[in-house]
């Protein structure tokens, strides 16, 4: 015997997010394994509502015995998915993405960081009745004992292997960062950096990839850049599509990460599977991200980052042994390795 239905549920599935490429990734998965399986979400995302159904359409489409239906709920924020999932009799297994930390969040955006606090009190709830949980990192697992206690199996994100990985980097050299455009992914220091790095590489340039999330936050980032005079070297793109992202990680130098907290660290994997050598900021999951592959630094004063980036951008001995490895590393975060753990894991749940 083993589980007939198996349904996600997510408080909304992003389209290029990395928890809902995460959520999309699973579900076809599981398709292919002969398991019913859908995708109920908490708010409704008109860019993905064709690949997903409402949290009212849940209690008419679940139709398999309670002994033989799995409900799998992503964790990373409040949603009224959780109320609906406390309330439900069948298996719960919890997939753990971790939280932003509310006091790095507090004085840009109240609303988020209480949001945040609200997220933390419904998983204190579903932690004691779920069956078993899923972590990206052994961070994520770490923190969520925090929870409650409850049996975890680190599973990472899968990573698409890039075939023609050979990367074109431009000149003038670019500095790369991909993700949200929010105060945890350490914007401001990156823009910091350039002033220093630009002493020694005139000619540098950051792009910056991602969404924004506080007006507040996007407002003092340019504000810094006008005064550091950077208004023509920091580039803000804002979402881009997956062309676009593909262009954006072929033709820059180096990726550079100085966030302040990441549970996994999806771009960073990217990044490597392009070939790009990579500069992090070690701390929280990062380092367990990078492993080896890249320069981990323990500090992100502007003068280390921008030694370490000068270093990477002029040394092509040793820029080519960071994207060697890191092309290495990316593979053990293939879509066929996460697939054999996550199968693994379902077959101990259902005979648990």
């Amino acid at each position: 015997m083993r589980w007939k239905s198996i349904h996600q549920f997510v408080p909304m599935l992003a389209d290029g997010d990395a928890i809902g490429g995460h959520v999309l990734w699973i579900r076809d998965h599981l398709r292919s394994r002969g398991y019913d399986s859908e995708i109920f979400v908490g708010e409704e995302n008109p860019a993905t509502s064709h690949r997903s159904l409402s949290l009212e359409d849940a209690s008419d489409r679940i139709h398999s015995p309670i002994d033989e239906t799995l409900l799998i709920y992503h964790v990373g924020q409040a949603s009224t998915c959780a109320d609906f999932l406390a309330s439900r009799p069948e298996p719960l297994a919890l997939i753990f993405h971790n939280f932003t930390p509310p006091e790095l969040l507090i004085r840009w955006d109240p609303d988020a960081a209480f949001e945040i606090l609200k997220a933390q009190d419904q998983l204190t709830e579903l932690v004691g009745k779920s069956l078993f949980a899923i972590c990206d990192s052994q961070f994520n697992s770490l923190v969520l004992e925090g929870f409650g206690k409850v049996k975890s199996f680190v599973i990472p994100l899968p990573i698409a292997e890039i075939e023609d990985f050979k990367p074109s980097p431009e000149e003038p050299p670019i500095v790369l960062f991909v993700g949200r455009i929010a105060p945890n992914k350490g914007i401001h220091d990156l823009v910091a950096c350039m002033a220093v790095l630009r002493e020694h590489l005139p000619d540098v340039r950051l792009r910056v990839v991602g969404t924004s999330t506080s007006d507040k936050y996007d407002a003092a980032l340019e504000k810094l850049t006008n005064s550091l005079d950077l208004a023509g070297v920091v580039t803000l793109t804002g979402w881009v599509s997956d062309d676009e992202l593909e262009r954006e990680y072929r033709r820059a130098s180096v990726f550079c990460t100085l966030s302040d907290h990441e549970g996994f660290g999806v771009p960073i994997l990217e990044a490597m599977a392009y070939g790009l050598p990579i500069v992090a900021y070690d701390n929280t999951a990062v380092g367990e991200t990078v492993g080896d592959a890249g320069l981990l630094l323990s500090s992100k004063e502007p003068a280390v980052v921008a030694s370490a980036l000068d270093r990477v951008l002029s040394d092509k001995s040793l820029s080519g042994r960071l994207s060697r490895s890191g092309r290495q590393r990316s593979k053990l975060f293939s879509g066929e390795r996460v697939a054999e753990a996550l199968d693994r894991t379902l077959s101990w749940s259902y005979s648990s």
